[in-house]
């Protein structure tokens, strides 16, 4: 992969969680930005599929495990 250097600006009280985490999982500081990106990325996934999700369950009137399994067996 081809990588780029980036500068970023931090408060020192993330600054010092990042570093926190760099020790602890014993991972550079660019792997923690990365492997944290990743996330968000995975997050961001996650909050579409239940977005839609809360759209269906709006429509079919769904508001319990129940409605889902009627639907299912209908």
């Amino acid at each position: 992969m081809d990588r780029q250097v980036i500068s970023i600006s931090l408060y020192k009280k993330y600054l010092k969680k990042l570093d926190q985490m760099s020790k602890k999982e014993d991972k550079s500081r660019s792997q923690l930005v990365r492997e944290l990106i990743d996330k968000y990325e995975t997050d961001m996934l996650w909050e579409d599929i239940y977005e839609i999700g809360r759209k269906t369950a709006k429509k079919f009137n769904i508001k319990s495990e129940e409605d889902v399994l009627r639907i299912i067996n209908d």
